[in-house]
């Protein structure tokens, strides 16, 4: 599928300039922050004096002071996002916030260094030598522990900004905070309901133990597919994972059945590791519906973001016709009627009206493939 992992590198190529943007502002605001309360907190100046220092500083060296904090920030960003989880993958270890705020440090050390030998090498002249052994004096004192300390402050921040961003996105983060959710809202959204096939017989296979591995190894694949599609998910659910699209948006339609394809394609990718350490494939199954829910804001002791209406009962209850019909993605005529619309990539295909229990109204459901493939059902 080109076109779909065309789709993919562009959209990841664009999250990770996100989050490039995000690590450029954020260190820029909170190093720049520290210089200047640090510069009020000089020792014999009088409040005037030190109030004009610090914007003497913000001021009239804004640029070659923004062009270390970016190099910094940029050499963050490429820690948190390539070189640490290569080394976690590589050396099995854990991923702990503290590990990246320790390599943020030591990035820092030799910025540091590296400054210190301009410093004594170009405004009193001395060789490369002497401006090493002078280090010492540069590094080792109040100025240079008040940030290893605003340093760790600030990078164990930026962990946990990073992980609220990868688990809610942007634009939610952004509500959340403001208590947009603390009364209920009304939205259009897509929903997927993503299910595991035969995942009993999947779990009494490998015992408990190797089957929550086996799990924690299928869902590792979905991050890319939501970034590339622009999905977030709602919620993980033993073997399920039910994600969400905006419906206002025409892209979203196509987006949340390319999700699909694309996760299919990923678990593909890693099928040797699979076969090698499961004996098996995960095959999984979707359901697609779109209509308007509830969000609210929910408990209190562990508060999270709830979806309420009909709109996620009827997806839920479609995906369990998957394997009665044997088909791979199933979706409602109000989803079909709008992917129909806004895509030429996929058919449709009518399958049944079916009654659910407790519904009053019966429900026709059809299934969702790519025009080019030669289908066939499961």
């Amino acid at each position: 599928m080109p076109k779909l992992d065309r789709t993919y590198r562009g959209a990841m190529r664009r999250y990770q300039l996100q989050l490039l943007f995000f690590s450029l502002v954020y260190w820029n605001l909170v190093i720049r922050f520290a210089i200047f309360m640090r510069m009020l907190g000089a020792r014999d100046d009088h409040m005037g004096d030190m109030l004009s220092k610090g914007m003497n500083f913000l001021v009239d060296e804004i640029i070659s002071s923004s062009v270390v904090i970016s190099v910094f920030a940029t050499l963050s960003w490429f820690t948190l996002n390539m070189v640490y989880p290569r080394m976690v993958r590589s050396l099995k270890m854990r991923k702990l916030a503290v590990g990246v705020v320790l390599v943020d440090i030591v990035i820092f050390l030799i910025i540091s260094v590296l400054l210190g030998v301009v410093h004594y090498g170009v405004s009193q002249d001395l060789s490369l030598a002497e401006s090493i052994s002078h280090l010492p004096r540069f590094l080792f004192n109040s100025t240079i522990l008040f940030f290893l300390i605003v340093l760790f402050i600030g990078g164990y921040v930026y962990q946990l900004l990073n992980t609220l961003l990868h688990q809610v996105g942007y634009a939610p983060l952004g509500k959340i905070m403001m208590g947009y959710y603390q009364k209920p809202r009304e939205e259009d959204l897509i929903f997927m309901f993503l299910d595991l096939q035969s995942s009993t017989a999947v779990a009494e296979k490998l015992g408990h133990k190797k089957y929550s591995y086996f799990i924690q190894d299928c869902f590792k694949c979905v991050s890319n597919s939501l970034l590339a599609t622009r999905g977030r998910v709602y919620q993980f659910v033993g073997d399920e994972v039910v994600v969400s699209w905006n419906a206002k948006k025409p892209a979203s339609y196509k987006g949340a059945v390319d999700f699909y394809y694309l996760y299919e394609k990923a678990l593909n990718k890693r099928r040797e590791y699979f076969e090698k350490e499961y004996g098996m494939m995960p095959v999984f199954t979707a359901s697609l519906n779109v209509g308007k829910v509830m969000a609210a804001e929910v408990g209190e002791i562990k508060r999270e973001l709830a979806f309420h209406g009909d709109v996620l009962n009827t997806a839920a209850r479609i995906q369990k016709q998957c394997k009665r019909y044997r088909k791979r993605i199933l979706v409602t005529r109000e989803f079909a009627v709008r992917l129909i619309k806004n895509s030429k990539e996929y058919k449709i295909e009518y399958v049944d009206l079916v009654k659910f229990f407790g519904k009053k109204k019966s429900i026709k459901i059809y299934e969702v493939h790519k025009i080019e493939d030669n289908h066939t059902s499961n």
